[in-house]
């Protein structure tokens, strides 16, 4: 099984937590602005990747692509990362962090899930209860960096507001699948990018919580596998 080791920080203490990952989930389109998430849309149909039948879609994932990894390696320069909130859910105790649904966007013009399931999902190791700032949810940002030889530019950047909330995708989460309900990892999808996508060798995300003054940040370098074929 694979175990998650994370930092709970809330308010007034901190402590180290170890999650056993038994799912993996990853929603997608689940942007509340319809013109932004047909951006999303469009900036994927460019690269040949067909519109989703049903809004959100959810997909699952193998548990061990979950990581804290600061590294990921990928076998095509056509990868990215996106930002997105990550909830980890075990009965009555959810946690809420920030991580990169890493994918490979060339291999995405063929199957989505096949494409995600290429590489690892990495996940900020500093996570906050979720009770903490389910009261300001909307005002709480997201945003990402990506950077090509040592140039950093800002990716991505929205307030959670703009995309579907926890309770709206885990209403909506399928069930009687026969996969478990417990002690899971649920990314919650993305929003749009500000340069429409991009592709570097290094990838910088975080959360900030502008009421409580709080920020988890995390990122990782991307390094492309030599291949002999």
């Amino acid at each position: 099984m694979t175990q998650l080791k994370i930092t709970v920080e809330s308010v007034d203490a901190s402590r180290d937590l170890v999650f056993p990952v038994r799912r993996l989930i990853c929603a997608g389109w689940v942007g509340r602005d319809p013109v932004a998430l047909q951006e999303h849309i469009d900036e994927l149909a460019e690269l040949g990747v067909p519109p989703p039948k049903r809004i959100p879609i959810y997909m699952n994932f193998s548990p061990y692509l979950v990581t804290t990894s600061d590294g990921v390696e990928v076998v095509s320069w056509e990868s990215s990362g996106e930002v997105e909130y990550v909830v980890l859910k075990d009965e009555d105790l959810m946690y809420i962090g920030v991580g990169s649904d890493h994918t490979d966007r060339g291999f995405e013009r063929y199957s989505i899930p096949a494409s995600k399931q290429m590489y690892a999902k990495v996940v900020a190791p500093v996570m906050w209860p979720y009770d903490e700032v389910q009261g300001h949810w909307n005002e709480i940002m997201v945003r990402a960096w990506s950077s090509v030889a040592r140039t950093r530019t800002l990716y991505q950047q929205a307030a959670l507001g703009t995309i579907l909330n926890v309770e709206e995708l885990l209403d909506q989460l399928p069930e009687d699948d026969g996969l478990t309900t417990e002690s899971f990892v649920l990314f919650s999808g993305t929003p749009a990018t500000l340069t429409g996508l991009a592709f570097g060798d290094a990838f910088d995300f975080e959360m900030e919580d502008p009421v409580l003054g709080r920020t988890i940040r995390h990122g990782y370098q991307v390094r492309v596998l030599p291949q002999y074929n």
